[in-house]
């Protein structure tokens, strides 16, 4: 067994898009859900990291077995898995902005109660539905051990990213323009409709074959 490095690479990219860790937005959000000096980011930083992990982890794990246990063809649900994240792609591409799947919606309302970080920072701005749907995708693809790896591999570097975001970069990003911020988006949707067309369509010539 040999780890397909073009899916391996298009796994990470597909995650990191999708998650958008580096979006102002979600680290102006960040900033407000803490009431800590620029010092102190770092704990903040690792437990949001550690709730990707377990969340999106989590997915990549039982969401195969989860679809077996249903009865849920694993072919069709990457071809439809993929349609759900080329959607979001084109949402993405054409609003310049991130999807309403990923709580585009909510991320304007500002922190609540409670853990803000884990909710609605991590769920739904980060590890949201599109964010699960696409991890389950890639872990029900091909080989489950060799695609499980594949999807983890792509939550630990989405975690990582995220870290790094909030812990360090956040005053360097937060300050980007917004003009800057749709072209991110934009191209980040341009590759996620692209990423998304070539998983649905791999799941339709496996159901179909």
């Amino acid at each position: 067994m040999s780890v397909d490095i073009d899916f391996l690479i298009r796994s990470i990219i597909s995650l990191l898009v999708i998650t958008a860790a580096f979006d102002p937005i979600k680290i102006i959000f960040f900033n407000q859900a803490i009431a800590e000096p620029k010092r102190d980011r770092i704990p903040s930083a690792v437990k949001v990291a550690f709730y990707i992990l377990i969340v999106l982890g989590g997915a990549a794990i039982i969401g195969r077995q989860f679809l077996d246990i249903i009865g849920i063809n694993l072919d069709a649900f990457s071809a439809v898995g993929g349609l759900i994240i080329a959607l979001m792609g084109f949402e993405m591409l054409y609003g310049g902005g991130t999807s309403k799947a990923q709580g585009n919606d909510v991320r304007d309302k500002g922190p609540e109660e409670g853990d803000a970080l884990l909710i609605p920072l991590t769920l739904p701005l980060i590890a949201g539905p599109g964010a699960i749907t696409t991890t389950i995708t890639i872990a029900a693809q091909g080989d489950s051990i060799l695609s499980i790896a594949v999807a983890l591999t792509g939550v630990c570097v989405v975690a990582l990213s995220a870290f790094i975001s909030f812990a360090w970069l956040g005053d360097f990003i937060g300050r980007a323009r917004p003009e800057t911020v749709v072209l991110m988006a934009r191209l980040g949707g341009l590759l996620l409709a692209t990423i998304g067309t070539q998983m649905m369509l791999n799941g339709l010539r496996s159901f179909l074959s």
